[in-house]
């Protein structure tokens, strides 16, 4: 009995051996499956990291108790830009299940512009990702989750060249379905109380009430002709 349990202790340890160090490129033709654009690998399985265009580096370093129960646990680091990086804790259950928990980090507008260079942004500002969660069901990014929730701190706005300050929104998506409050801070130069939701037919709503501080900003929000108490409703473009 014992000698079994030493052989069994001694095949444990050389698989986890041969995960720990088989190289990260054999990862390859999966993340094909989820990634479109041109990437580079390095390091290994347990600990690695990959790179494109779109970003320096997004490093993992998986969790090995978790592989005990069938599941894959790993730290992520995302390294964007030199003023943008995400962290987050990533499982992957036996279901194909993949959660992001703990999503924290900062992304700025201008990163972002580059995924829609024919929409043009009104605003420039640096966002903080706070406690933000995600979860897919047998998909992965960068499909859609079937359910998130979070809170990101809109830090800085300048609009058209004016900075109105900071600004609170906090969402909850399920079901294609996305709700979500705008709120200002103490340090907004525009009051700022307004309801988001965007339907599973990319129908967006925006109700609520918002209100310039000062002359300057009155003057923007009237040649803009910015509705101080909107209720739009406008049909987004359905994704292919």
């Amino acid at each position: 009995m014992r000698v079994s349990k030493i052989w069994i202790t001694l095949i444990i340890a050389t698989a986890l051996f041969l995960i720990a160090n088989a190289p990260a490129h054999i990862l390859k033709p999966y993340l094909k499956n989820s990634l479109n654009f041109p990437f580079t690998l390095s390091g290994t399985i347990w600990q690695g990291a990959i790179s494109s265009q779109y970003f320096h580096k997004a490093s993992w370093q998986i969790e090995p108790i978790y592989l005990l129960l069938a599941k894959v646990s790993a730290q992520i680091t995302a390294e964007i830009d030199s003023d943008s990086q995400i962290s987050a804790h990533a499982e992957i259950s036996p279901s194909n299940k993949l959660e992001l928990n703990n999503i924290n980090g900062i992304l700025t507008t201008q990163y972002l512009q580059q995924f829609s260079p024919t929409t043009p942004f009104l605003f420039n500002a640096t966002i903080h990702i706070n406690q933000t969660k995600a979860k897919w069901d047998g998909e992965f990014p960068p499909k859609l989750p079937s359910k998130a929730q979070g809170s990101l701190l809109v830090e800085k706005v300048n609009l058209l060249g004016e900075n109105i300050g900071d600004y609170q929104f906090s969402f909850s998506y399920l079901e294609q379905s996305l709700e979500g409050n705008i709120t200002s801070t103490n340090a907004s130069s525009v009051d700022a109380a307004v309801k988001l939701n965007l339907s599973p037919q990319n129908l967006l709503t925006l109700t609520g009430e918002i209100l310039p501080k000062t002359k300057d900003l009155q003057s923007i929000f009237k040649e803009l002709n910015i509705n101080l108490k909107p209720n739009i409703t406008y049909q987004l473009p359905l994704s292919q």
